[in-house]
């Protein structure tokens, strides 16, 4: 029996007089691919939040990687194995592909910024380490080729495969990926699946995402949530053929 990568019980978040979440309940097992799906305004991005630490919830109890995400600054809780991207790429683009993927991993160097400077046998110690882990990335993420390149040239679904190579620079053990398809092609799109796929051995991959075919191409399980509600968790195919899902995203009664 696995152990569980996720768990959620009873998560709750106000604000002022709205309530966003409704007492969602959620268990991801450990190496699974899991998806977050639901008309817009159902909650997704709330909950994808604060289970990577970066809203607090309002009630609740909330457990990623076996730490309480609720009682840590979010730069702690990434640094202890969870990475994200967002909905906008986040790179610096007037650097290459390959210094972006060294920038993060900066604040893993384990010396002081006195032995940075003078470039000490520590300092050079750990920029080989980085240099080594930026080849193994790139190479993962086909991206070698395009090392030398700034950000900003790339294409569109090329700097969100940059986005993901940055957040492996630090070897997360959970990975939590923000609407990654979103405005993509369907070469980029397909080349995006087979990387999520390869990236995906040893990992948990939690996903928020609008693409039902790329959904049903990576998940095994989804969550279904509306106005804040979960409405059913199981297979993409399953959950799609729900009812109350089918109502939620025609707008119509499921009877009718």
């Amino acid at each position: 029996m696995t152990g569980w990568a996720v768990e959620a019980a009873g998560v709750e978040k106000r604000y002022g007089g709205v309530t966003a979440l409704k007492g969602v309940d959620l268990r991801i097992p450990e190496g699974a691919i899991h998806g977050l799906i639901g008309p817009n305004g159902a909650g997704k991005s709330t909950l994808f939040d604060i289970l990577c630490g970066i809203t607090k919830p309002s009630g609740g109890r909330v457990s990623v990687l076996g730490m309480d995400v609720a009682a840590l600054p979010a730069h702690h809780v990434a640094r202890r194995g969870v990475g994200r991207t967002f909905q906008r790429t986040a790179t610096f683009r007037d650097s290459t592909v390959r210094e972006n993927l060294l920038f993060a991993s900066y604040g893993r160097m384990r010396h002081s910024v006195l032995q940075r400077m003078a470039r000490a046998p520590a300092w050079r110690e750990d920029m080989a380490a980085f240099e080594t882990r930026a080849d193994a990335v790139l190479e993962t993420c086909g991206l070698a080729h395009l090392s030398d390149q700034p950000a900003a040239a790339l294409a569109y679904g090329t700097q969100r495969r940059l986005a993901v190579a940055v957040m492996l620079m630090n070897d997360p053990k959970i990975l939590f990926l923000d609407e990654p398809v979103a405005g993509m092609n369907d070469a980029e799109t397909a080349e995006f699946i087979a990387l999520v796929r390869d990236i995906a051995r040893g990992r948990t991959i939690v996903i928020v995402e609008h693409d039902m075919a790329a959904i049903g191409a990576l998940c095994s399980e989804v969550l279904v949530m509306v106005d804040g509600a979960q409405v059913v968790s199981d297979t993409p195919e399953r959950a799609l053929a729900h009812p109350d899902v089918v109502a939620a995203y025609l707008g119509t009664d499921a009877d009718d």
